[in-house]
């Protein structure tokens, strides 16, 4: 089953087999979802139904920062925690 990924940065989508891009009539990167999964088809493949999205989460949803201080603390055995 290849599965459809949206390449954030890209704008446009791609199809993995087996962890490889697929060149599917000479193209590797398809304007919209439906347009790939129909050359995944022509090609005789199964696309996933499922897309995968590789952008980034939007700024709201980003991970504070940690400060120093709260990133240094130390083990009671004075060792320093693991990241």
């Amino acid at each position: 089953m290849a599965r459809i990924v949206h390449m954030g940065k890209l704008g446009g989508y791609a199809a993995l087999l087996g962890g490889e891009l697929l060149d599917l009539e000479g193209c590797i990167l398809w304007p919209s979802a439906s347009a790939l999964s129909e050359a995944v088809r022509r090609a005789g493949h199964m696309p996933s139904d499922l897309i995968l999205d590789t952008r980034s989460p939007a700024p709201s949803m980003a991970q504070p920062t940690v400060s120093a201080p709260l990133a240094a603390r130390v083990r009671s055995d004075g060792l320093p925690l693991a990241a």
